[in-house]
């Protein structure tokens, strides 16, 4: 009874890792916090006005509709996310429609001209971030290592009743 036990207390200790990497499933943003989505045909325009104004930003140049979402995505959590969208914006104009909390950070252009982007690029530029991921981001790693803790130790410490109740 008591080997029974102890494999059922094995595999579980064994599948809370596997439960808990689902948890970061969305992926990792490794864009800029303040960017420009682009295409191959509005690209280095933006690039170029951005640096005749002296403005230090990325450009990114995407070729699918699925990666821009992707990126819209991680405006919702990231509080410190600025976009500027030339290219794409019925992704964007959709993803506002779903996401109205961001439109000071997500910002659409849907008439590109050099003025229009400069416009843009400075509306980008100037809008209001918040710092609330690094307060938040203690938290998470607390209560998980709390809920690991729990779950791990329970068990331990209700096998190690049992055995010290037998003796």
């Amino acid at each position: 009874m008591s080997d029974t036990m102890n494999k059922k207390y094995l595999i579980i200790i064994l599948l809370i890792p596997l439960i808990m990497s689902s948890v970061y499933g969305h992926g990792v943003d490794v864009t800029a916090d303040t960017m420009v989505i682009a295409d191959e045909t509005n690209g280095q325009l933006a690039k170029d006005i951005a640096d005749s104004n002296g403005m230090n930003i990325s450009v990114y140049k995407f070729t699918s509709q699925a990666d821009v979402e992707h990126i819209l995505e991680h405006s919702v959590n990231n509080t410190n996310k600025r976009i500027l969208m030339i290219a794409y914006q019925d992704s964007g104009n959709e993803f506002l429609k779903k996401h109205s909390e961001v439109s000071d950070r997500v910002i659409v252009v849907d008439d590109v001209n050099n003025d229009t982007i400069e416009n843009g690029l400075n509306k980008i530029m100037n809008a209001p971030t918040q710092n609330e991921e690094s307060q938040s981001s203690f938290a998470v790693p607390l209560f998980i290592g709390l809920i690991i803790g729990i779950l791990v130790g329970a068990p331990i410490g209700v096998l190690l009743m049992k055995r010290k109740n037998k003796e």
